[in-house]
């Protein structure tokens, strides 16, 4: 399970809900571990999720009815909520404006029935057949529809929900639930997500280790002349060799990511590369040629950064404090114009704790608290108009009394072929 439930109970507590209701994809997967077809088309409101702040109500994934064929002859469920919620679309109904909560049409609740061949049958084919056979009678007439019998199943009709799309509640109550409440909760679900579970940093810790092996494979590709698009094309090809995908990798000189490799000037690299929907992030600096004193002495600099980041970092430190003391170093360590250091939490989105959105400004959530087992990076990058680019960043964990690295935390410089 990915889901930290005693972090979501304490959330939910703490705002006075009821439950969580997930219309997005990366939200719908925390909660139920499942990522289906639709979800894989990014096609949006197609597939959702209930979590009861009671523990005794049934959680609840509302999907396709084809979607079913998943959950066939597995040996783990792709899911572990208890109640599966699917739909099908009337086709071949006559009359299409009924009241569902009464008249749900009799072969609309049968759901979608394939054609069977009884001698062609395997056991994977009967696994099947009873998967669905299970769920005749339940079939709701679009997933909003089953949306809204999986809130009442769950007892919720009349509490107070965490909507990570306010629309959704604008909809439940025109559908029939007038009595629901509820709240926007984007940033509820960060903040539940900053903590990661077991299960959580175990794919984390994959998607770390394997970001930065297709990082060192970048690393392989500089050389003086060498375009920098095939520095990225050596990432995204690594990445997906290890079975992930790049969603982004910078490389550039100067600030600008075109051009080729330039001798003597240094490179940013800069890679988000995403494992099993979690995000692996680190960055390094290079060079091809011989580096100059200026580069090495502003390198050892950042190495400082990183290790005050590492020294300083614990439950209950602030992001403010922690950015001010890696400047202070850096500054110190004989690289005074150096200005951004920015700390942010990692998971299922680049930055996974709770940001300003809409009409909020700045400082909206108050100041970046590091929690225990919150996996964080700390931006270091640094661009120079006329001289060259620089930047590290590695995974991290958070303990009580420190944090652990994630990624290899071998700040070097990256000396290449000139």
């Amino acid at each position: 399970m990915l889901l930290n439930r005693p972090r979501a109970d304490e959330v939910m507590d703490k705002f006075g809900l009821d439950g969580l209701v997930a219309a997005t994809q990366v939200n719908i997967y925390y909660l139920t571990d499942y990522w289906g077809a639709l979800m894989r088309m990014r096609r949006s409101f197609f597939n959702y999720a209930v979590l009861p702040r009671a523990p005794d109500e049934p959680a609840a994934l509302i999907l396709s009815g084809v979607e079913l064929q998943k959950f066939a002859n597995l040996s783990e469920r792709p899911t572990w909520v208890p109640n599966l919620c699917p739909y099908s679309a009337p086709v071949s109904l006559e009359r299409r404006n009924y009241d569902p909560d009464t008249e749900e049409p009799e072969a609309l609740q049968r759901g979608l029935k394939w054609p069977v061949r009884e001698q062609g049958l395997t056991e994977t084919d009967r696994a099947f057949i009873r998967d669905v056979e299970v769920h005749e009678g339940r079939y709701s007439a679009s997933a909003a529809l089953a949306l809204k019998k999986a809130i009442k199943e769950a007892g919720l009709a009349g509490g107070k929900l965490g909507f990570d799309d306010p629309r959704v509640l604008i909809w439940m109550r025109e559908m029939g639930l007038p009595e629901l409440d509820g709240v926007e909760a984007t940033n509820v679900f960060r903040e539940i997500r900053m903590v990661k579970s077991k299960a959580e940093l175990e794919i984390l810790t994959q998607a770390g280790a394997r970001n930065e092996r297709a990082m060192n494979a970048a690393v392989d590709a500089i050389a003086t002349g060498v375009d920098l698009e095939d520095v990225r094309r050596a990432h995204r090809r690594r990445m997906a060799e290890e079975d992930g995908h790049t969603v982004y990798v910078i490389a550039s000189q100067r600030g600008s990511p075109d051009g080729t490799v330039r001798r003597g000037e240094p490179i940013m690299l800069d890679a988000l590369a995403e494992y099993q929907h979690y995000h692996g992030d680190i960055g390094r600096t290079a060079v091809a040629g011989e580096p100059s004193e200026e580069l090495m002495q502003r390198s050892r600099a950042l190495d400082i950064g990183c290790e005050i980041a590492r020294e300083v970092i614990r439950t209950g430190v602030t992001g403010r404090h922690v950015r001010q003391r890696i400047l202070d170093g850096v500054a110190k360590a004989g690289f005074p114009g150096f200005i951004i250091a920015t700390p942010h939490s990692v998971g299922l989105e680049h930055t996974d704790h709770p940001l300003p959105i809409g009409p909020e400004l700045p400082g909206a959530h108050g100041d970046f608290v590091f929690l225990t087992d919150m996996v964080f990076t700390v931006d270091l990058p640094y661009h120079e108009i006329g001289w060259g680019s620089m930047h590290l960043e590695d995974m991290m964990r958070v303990t009580e009394d420190g944090c652990e690295p994630m990624t290899s935390y071998d700040t070097r410089l990256r000396v290449c072929p000139g």
